[in-house]
């Protein structure tokens, strides 16, 4: 069996401002699902600042971040857009990450089909800076990194059909909480969640 080629196994996209700051993911293979690291970008330098957790064997039904298996990027006008699918126990998940309108902002979108209730819905992320900074949250606002003179923003976007997600965040990192609606199973929920520099 041949090994998989560079391009299958890691590829990314990133939302830069005019002034050359912005963020950069990486979608890297990770056992069997794809993992994704969010950097820093200012002009050639590239700071990691968070990567997804994936979990372990033991939690193959609700593992701690969606099970991403499958990813394709494509090209939609002049932004790039990526978007991947996967599967654990009886449900099944998709996400597209994209570039917003405005330079410096990635939209995070998840939805999980799912059969029966969760032992956890999240998507979940530690720290890579070493000086592990404490977040501020703001008021009605996003929790806020100060990083290299950046500010570095995390917010769930609120949706009228689905429950507006929890969003704790520490010096170790944050996760996106999905909260269900009552209706019945099988049903598909989704969050979405926004990453930007300012």
């Amino acid at each position: 069996m041949s090994e998989p080629s560079p391009e299958a196994t890691e590829q990314f996209l990133e939302s830069i401002r005019d002034d050359e700051v912005g963020l950069f993911v990486s979608f890297v293979k990770q056992n069997d699902r794809f993992a994704h690291v969010i950097a820093l970008i200012q002009g050639e330098d590239c700071t990691p600042l968070f990567a997804s957790i994936e979990g372990s064997r033991d939690d193959q039904d609700w593992p701690e971040s969606p099970p991403l298996q499958e990813l394709h990027i494509e090209e939609r006008g002049d932004r790039a857009v990526a978007l991947l699918v996967g599967k654990a126990g009886h449900s099944h998940w998709s996400t597209a990450v994209e570039p917003t309108a405005e330079p410096g902002r990635l939209r995070f979108s998840v939805a999980c089909r799912m059969q029966d209730y969760p032992v956890r819905i999240c998507s979940r992320y530690g720290t890579l800076d070493d000086a592990k900074l404490e977040p501020t949250l703001e008021k009605d606002g996003p929790w806020v990194w100060q990083i290299n003179g950046v500010e570095v923003c995390v917010d769930v976007i609120p949706q009228e059909q689905f429950p507006t997600p929890e969003l704790p965040a520490t010096a170790n990192g944050f996760e996106v909480n999905a909260s269900l609606d009552l209706e019945p199973f099988p049903k598909t929920i989704q969050w979405l969640y926004e990453i930007w520099v300012r």
